[in-house]
């Protein structure tokens, strides 16, 4: 997928600080720098564009949602999945969003907002493959042995099913998840991989009907590397960004409008709940 060069502009006004309401964000005075948001903008729910070049998703109205409770003007802009790191350290982005799992690996480097969200990995194939007896992971397993396995490079996915699979499957490797998608439903893998919401996106399709997601669900609990939800990336000097995005994730949970746009996009909640020390000053 080409780099898509053109931001797009989020219509959130910048507020004075004697205008905030009481639940809001309390804003320094003065107008606060543009926050610029990178994300991969072809990951079926949480950011994807439509035909039209507008930018969608659990993700989007999350961010946006926040940007308003911040007081804050916001821009998002996109570029393939395996190049968003790299451009937020090299500061082109302020901060990344888009299903992104929190790990410790990745807290070496950089910071991560509070988590808002948490679903599992599961493994989905075409009906008649066959695949669909499995109770538990290593039943699994064991009916993936030999099968050619499709994956999203780069994602925790990834590590997974090298953590597990390695030896047992052929992997294959896609940039993004409509590649991934494409592969899967003209057969040219017999399985494939990802965090459970591209799956539910896909099932509801038209095109999806002879996809199935397959049990059981692969969570933190049983393979703690995967980690504990979701949440933004940002740069570790960015810590004053962090505790303002953080405040208003904690008023925006408060409010029930986590689990309004999980509903939305997923049809079903995946919010996390408040994190209690960084929501203790939040209101």
């Amino acid at each position: 997928m080409n780099l898509l060069k053109s931001w797009v502009a989020v219509g959130v006004a910048i507020a004075a600080a004697a205008c905030l309401g009481a639940g809001g964000v309390s804003a320094q005075d003065g107008a606060k720098a543009e926050v610029r948001i990178g994300t991969e903008g072809a990951y079926k729910p949480w950011a994807s564009m439509e035909a039209s070049g507008e930018l969608v998703g659990f993700d989007i109205d999350l961010a946006k949602a926040v940007c308003e409770e911040m007081h804050r003007s916001c821009r998002f802009g996109t570029q393939p999945w395996e190049g968003l790191i790299p451009a937020l350290e090299q500061g082109k982005y302020d901060i990344l969003i888009g299903g992104i799992s929190i790990t410790p690996q990745r807290a070496k480097r950089l910071l991560f907002t509070q988590s808002y969200g948490n679903l599992p990995i599961n493994v989905a194939a075409r009906k008649g493959e066959g695949l669909n007896g499995a109770k538990t992971w290593p039943d699994l397993k064991s009916a993936l042995k030999g099968k050619a396995v499709g994956v999203q490079s780069g994602t925790q996915s990834q590590k997974f099913v090298d953590a597990e699979l390695g030896g047992d499957v052929t992997v294959r490797l896609y940039d993004n998840q409509d590649s991934l998608n494409l592969d899967l439903l003209a057969g040219r893998v017999d399985a494939a991989v990802a965090g459970r919401s591209p799956w539910v996106d896909l099932v509801r399709s038209a095109n999806g009907r002879d996809v199935e997601i397959l049990s059981p669900d692969l969570t933190f609990k049983d393979f703690p590397y995967l980690g504990v939800g979701v949440g933004g990336l940002l740069r570790k000097n960015e810590q004053p960004l962090q505790d303002d995005w953080d405040k208003a994730l904690c008023v925006l949970k408060r409010k029930g409008v986590v689990t309004q746009i999980s509903q939305k996009w997923l049809g079903f909640d995946i919010a996390t709940a408040p994190d209690p020390d960084r929501c203790r000053e939040a209101g």
